[in-house]
């Protein structure tokens, strides 16, 4: 039971929410990116999310947004 029990909490990873992966990605990535480049960096999450994600940050100010749509590019503050 006790090896079990170390091994779930081992294994038992949370996973980062929108802010924290957005902090993470923008610690690696280069100056300007874009929403394709955020989901090639986390490739388990939906557009949708990586669309609130950036749209998010934009509004937190940590990034800044430029283009529309399909266009949009970003950027590091």
């Amino acid at each position: 039971i006790d090896q079990s029990l170390t091994d779930l909490l081992k294994n038992n990873r949370r996973k980062p929410n929108e802010s924290e992966r957005l902090s993470i990605f923008l610690e690696t990535a280069s100056n300007e990116f874009t929403r394709k480049d955020y989901l090639k960096y986390y490739q388990d999450i939906s557009s949708a999310t990586a669309s609130r994600d950036l749209k998010n940050g934009v509004q937190k100010k940590d990034i800044e947004k430029f283009g529309d749509k399909k266009t949009s590019r970003y950027r590091k503050k």
